[in-house]
């Protein structure tokens, strides 16, 4: 018995000293590094705090770190932003492009790692914005079609020939197929009487669709629109796009989620950002050519996002593109996009508009 413990405890220690030995470099030198007992090092640059304009026309994150003391020298050191790993670097200054860095409030840390030794982590928080204000692109309407306007339409994307529409409030909520060029329905699913539908969307033959505040959302059949599956959220439902190969959500934020569709985990975020700031109540989403197009509820324009980091490098004003005689008591906002790529056209309505309008868009 003596025997076979001891052979159990000597492969123990084995297995554990060639776990750690296959940590990284950086966490072997901080395992390594003393214990800080006084400030070493000042971030000289930037300003804890500060806001820094990125893309065309941005400037660069310039990093400088200093030593307190003449007899502690910096050998290098690590840069984390939102806790991944960035960069190292080991010579100060340094001029960083801040054109990959998301908008919004960033948190980066700073390992400096002296000659003798010793790490010492700096936190500081900076705000990065767009350097220019959006692109204005102008429109042309080339089409108009009827369009049910007792439908609130949430959620709206285009698919073989046919317009699918998600509808909300309570006890009207349902998911629609709808004929592009009558506006009529020719299939439809209603949701339970306490669900407030908002976006939807299409992935991989299936269809999206999320509720506004329970906080579930279902899936269908694409073809007869079974439900055959739900899913949930942290947040309130508002739009949902799929890029082919993410789903995209809003949640009535300045915040667009990136979830994976096989988990619906978020394995990502941006928040949407122009160069006057955060734009709140980002709602109906739809992804077209590597970008993604955003309803803001309240407003009559639509905003081009950079799905990598939030910038927003475009905005269409619609102002008047539903004219005054054709609004009735419950004419609502604009919202509702969809995108036919097979003949790159976009289609825009709004919630209980009688209309749905083609566009061609150019900047």
């Amino acid at each position: 018995m003596f025997l076979i413990r001891f052979l159990i405890m000597t492969m123990l220690s084995v297995c554990l000293v060639s776990c750690i030995s296959c940590r990284n470099n950086t966490e072997t030198r901080i395992q390594k590094g003393k214990a800080v007992e006084k400030k070493l090092f000042s971030l000289t640059n930037p300003k804890n705090g500060a806001t820094l304009k990125s893309g065309s026309g941005g400037v660069a994150l310039s990093l400088e770190v200093k030593s307190l003391y003449d007899s502690v020298r910096m050998d290098s050191c690590v840069l984390n932003i939102d806790g991944k790993y960035h960069s190292t670097y080991h010579s100060m200054p340094q001029e960083i492009s801040l054109a990959s860095i998301k908008m919004g409030i960033r948190r980066l840390s700073l390992m400096v790692f002296s000659t003798n030794n010793v790490v010492e982590t700096i936190l500081f928080n900076l705000k990065i914005v767009p350097a220019s204000a959006p692109i204005p692109y102008i429109y042309k309407i080339v089409n108009e079609f009827p369009h049910d306007n007792n439908a609130y339409t949430q959620g709206l994307f285009y698919s073989e020939r046919f317009l699918y529409e998600g509808t909300g409030q309570k006890g009207y909520s349902s998911l629609r197929k709808v004929e592009l060029e009558t506006g009529k329905v020719v299939q439809q699913q209603s949701l339970d009487s306490k669900y407030f539908g908002e976006g939807i969307c299409l992935h991989n033959g299936k269809i999206y669709q999320l509720t506004w505040e329970n906080r579930e959302g279902f899936i269908y059949n694409y073809q007869d629109f079974t439900q055959i599956g739900k899913f949930n959220y942290n947040t309130e439902g508002w739009g949902i796009t799929s890029d082919g190969t993410n789903l995209w959500m809003s949640d009535g934020t300045q915040n667009i989620y990136k979830i994976n569709p096989d988990n619906m985990n978020v394995t990502g975020q941006i928040e949407v950002y122009t160069n006057q700031g955060a734009e709140q109540y980002v709602n109906e989403l739809e992804y077209i050519n590597g970008e993604i197009w955003a309803n803001i509820y309240t407003k009559d324009y639509i905003l081009i996002i950079n799905p990598e980091t939030g910038e927003v490098k475009g905005k269409i004003d619609l102002s008047g593109i539903l004219p005054k005689e054709l609004r009735e008591q419950n004419t609502d906002v604009l919202n509702g996009i969809a995108f036919d790529k097979e003949q790159n056209r976009i289609f825009v309505t709004g919630k209980n508009w009688p209309k749905v309008f083609e566009l061609k868009v150019k900047n």
